[in-house]
């Protein structure tokens, strides 16, 4: 375990906060099911791979066409995604991000619902202009160990 820790390329603080900067704003266009600007968030051909369901979509275009379908499902609720801790490292290129997230459904008389929970990884990169975004993100349902 040592070893691992010390071959880890350690991130800046100033990097760390900008990274959850970028996750505060994706989960609100999330939220407020701004759907093509979520997908802006990605690389143009970024990659959503729902591991847990065998869903790969590849490119913005996939994504938001995915995400239309699902729309129905958060049209009278309020989803929020809440993603924390966050294990980042420097990649070649970006970073790599290990992350939880908890999706919560609020309905109009305030009851609660919850999703399942998720284990989570992207690979970050920062593009030409100086913007993060997500290359890949692969999703994965938390299931008990067997």
């Amino acid at each position: 375990m040592a070893t691992q820790t010390a071959e880890r390329q350690k991130v800046t603080a100033e990097e760390y906060v900008e990274i959850l900067g970028f996750y505060a704003r994706q989960c609100r266009l999330m939220d407020a099911l701004k759907i093509e600007e979520f997908a802006g968030t990605f690389t143009e051909d970024g990659v959503i791979d729902h591991a847990h369901r065998g869903e790969r979509l590849a490119g913005r275009e996939a994504m938001v066409a995915a995400m239309r379908a699902a729309l129905p499902r958060y049209r009278s609720v309020v989803p929020r995604h809440w993603f924390d801790h966050y294990l980042v490292e420097k990649t070649e290129d970006g970073w790599r991000v290990d992350y939880v997230c908890l999706v919560t459904r609020t309905d109009a008389t305030g009851k609660v619902d919850f999703e399942p929970t998720f284990t989570v990884v992207d690979e970050l990169v920062r593009t030409e202009t100086g913007e993060i975004r997500t290359r890949e993100r692969v999703i994965d349902q938390d299931r008990p160990a067997s």
